[in-house]
């Protein structure tokens, strides 16, 4: 579910890095923040929010996204309120709960077959180095 832009809060400034006279001239870098205590969640989906984005979180109950990828400040805007989506999208997401089970009957017949013939192999060299040591005295 996408987030409504009127829960996150936009600033434009100068990016940083290469670009020639232009990149003194335009604001094109977003930074973007969302409060989230006043995201449309129940209780217990903002304490999920809160426990998977912990290191991004500030002290104002917020998280920050940047976006300088883009020349044009309307993409950088588009991108930053993409990455707050997936953000919130993936830590609103739960792993389905794993079912224990247990190997099959062949595959334990399988991994017993291994283990005896690597016994073997073992065991072969085994007689061969005694076979050696006796044939040298």
């Amino acid at each position: 579910m996408p987030i409504d832009e009127k829960y996150i809060r936009l600033k434009a400034s100068r990016a940083s890095g290469p670009g020639g006279q232009r990149v003194n001239r335009r604001s094109t870098k977003i930074q973007a923040w969302v409060n989230i205590g006043e995201l449309p969640f129940s209780e217990e989906e903002k304490a999920t929010i809160r426990r998977k984005l912990a290191g991004r979180i500030n002290e104002n109950d917020e998280f920050e996204v940047e976006s300088e990828e883009e020349r044009f400040q309307e993409q950088n805007r588009k991108t930053a309120v993409e990455k707050i989506n997936r953000l919130i999208e993936d830590a609103l997401y739960e792993d389905a709960p794993r079912i224990p089970t247990k190997p099959s009957k062949g595959a334990k017949e399988k991994r017993l077959r291994r283990k005896h013939l690597r016994y073997q192999k073992k065991k072969s060299r085994r007689d061969a180095k005694q076979t050696d040591v006796e044939n040298a005295t």
